[in-house]
């Protein structure tokens, strides 16, 4: 039994280590080679020596191009549209958790039909009318835009949680006479912390990282984001891979440093002492 039990932690610990390995690999060399020169990664070499590593790739990605811009409006949008997914999506959520309204599945079937389709069906769509609502080339038009492809994931994730929440606890709080908006803040957003965050880090995530409608809708350098920033460092003859992997590194940090902040909320289980 013991020898049993020995092979069976080895092959589960040894097979997790290997996709770990398989999983981080690449985000090392891409961190590694945002130190390096692009001699060095163009030399075909996988470990660079000590003196090729540098951290003017850095230094230059801020310098050299309006990356600081880029930086700013990434931060401006992606965070504008959390606030909004989260929001709207609550009040959303609570509405079809809580009432018994005609045709609220259909109406929940129509908000996620969108999502069973490529979002280049509707990139055309999508410029036709913030370009008819005078919306292309601002910030405003892009904020509408993430926010539209991302609440209704988050509508059909806020109302399977907020039906998990006993409706006890909204009877409770009308009898004390709480309103129903009261409810809401004061009940519902404490106990739902986690899929509150679970909805507005996937409204942060995918806002982050769009190309494809950033790439349509923004024409100019004040409302570009990241992704469409490091187009910059790509030139007609020459290919900058230490600041683009430089920008890359700079990209994927806040989005780490994020998840490493909201991780404990988001496991479940808030509800359980709720009721007691």
């Amino acid at each position: 039994m013991k020898t049993r039990r020995l092979v069976r932690l080895v092959v589960i610990y040894g097979g997790l280590m290997l996709f770990y390995v398989f999983l981080l690999l690449p985000i090392c060399w891409l961190v590694l080679s945002s130190f390096r020169n692009t001699d060095s990664i163009q030399s075909g070499r996988l470990l660079p020596v000590w003196s090729e590593l540098t951290g003017n790739n850095y230094v230059d990605a801020f310098h050299i191009s309006n990356f600081p811009v880029f930086l700013r409006n990434s931060f401006l949008i992606a965070t504008t549209v959390m606030l909004l997914v989260v929001f709207l999506g609550s009040l959303g959520a609570y509405s079809l958790s809580r009432f018994q309204l005609r045709g609220k599945h259909y109406f929940m079937l129509a908000a996620l039909l969108p999502q069973f389709f490529p979002y280049v069906l509707v990139l055309i769509p999508f410029y036709v009318l913030m370009s008819n609502l005078g919306l292309v080339d601002s910030h405003i038009g892009l904020i509408l835009t993430h926010t539209s492809i991302t609440l209704p994931f988050a509508l059909w994730m806020l109302t399977g949680y907020f039906k998990a929440i006993p409706q006890e606890l909204d009877q409770a709080a009308l009898i004390d006479g709480c309103s129903r908006l009261g409810v809401l803040f004061r009940i519902i957003y404490p106990v739902a912390i986690p899929g509150l965050v679970v909805a507005g880090f996937f409204a942060f995530v995918v806002s982050w990282g769009d190309y494809l409608f950033v790439s349509i809708l923004s024409q100019s350098n004040e409302t570009q984001t990241l992704p469409i920033g490091l187009q910059a460092f790509m030139q007609s003859l020459q290919v900058r891979w230490g600041l683009i992997t430089a920008g890359t590194v700079i990209a994927i940090v806040p989005t780490v440093l994020f998840f490493a902040v909201v991780q404990r909320r988001l496991v479940a289980g808030l509800t359980a002492g709720a009721v007691k």
